[in-house]
């Protein structure tokens, strides 16, 4: 089993890294909260609830953009040396496949709400310009790829919570410090 080395402080992202993680992190997870729990519920109250999805994902959607040129200009901490080699291409493809799903999955709802001709306020300030005419059936074909880009990333995104769990009290390599924003 391995244990952090307590004479070395391990290497942390960066300030702006952690708290961009944690604020798409949160967002996701509520986003893709209030679409599990709307369904079945009245027209309007799981309208009032998508006028909260929408534009949040729109919000994620930015946000990566950021974390992506941020990310750009600063490298990320190498992984713990405790860390088993078989573990870091893994510990890649899943930090690639975060950036491919954040990007998609608000890309996706977008363009479908375009396609239905519904427009996104974003949280009563704009409206955000459709990226499509309307056409029923490029909707119909986003909402069902929205619903499996949702549920990919709620798969992913519990390996990757359950990964750093396992980490931290398993191993003990005192890995979630690198993403502590306090």
């Amino acid at each position: 089993m391995a244990t952090v080395d307590t004479a070395a402080p391990m290497p942390r992202y960066t300030k702006v890294a952690i708290w961009l993680h944690w604020i798409i992190g949160l967002a996701v997870l509520t986003n893709i909260g209030i679409a599990m729990l709307t369904e079945g519920l009245p027209r309007e109250t799981r309208g009032a609830l998508m006028d909260i999805h929408k534009p949040l994902g729109i919000t994620v959607l930015a946000l990566t953009i950021l974390l992506i040129l941020w990310r750009i200009g600063h490298r990320a901490p190498p992984p713990p040396a405790a860390m088993p080699g078989w573990q870091r291409p893994i510990s890649k493809m899943v930090h690639f496949l975060f950036y491919v799903l954040l990007i998609l999955l608000p890309l996706s709802g977008w363009i479908w709400f375009s396609a239905a001709g519904y427009p996104i306020d974003f949280f009563g300030l704009f409206e955000v310009p459709a990226l499509v005419a309307p056409d029923k059936a490029l909707a119909d074909a986003m909402h069902e790829r929205h619903e499996f880009l949702g549920l990919s990333m709620l798969a992913l995104a519990a390996l990757h919570i359950l990964a750093a769990l396992k980490h931290q009290l398993v191993d003990r390599t005192g890995i979630l410090a690198r993403m502590n924003p306090f």
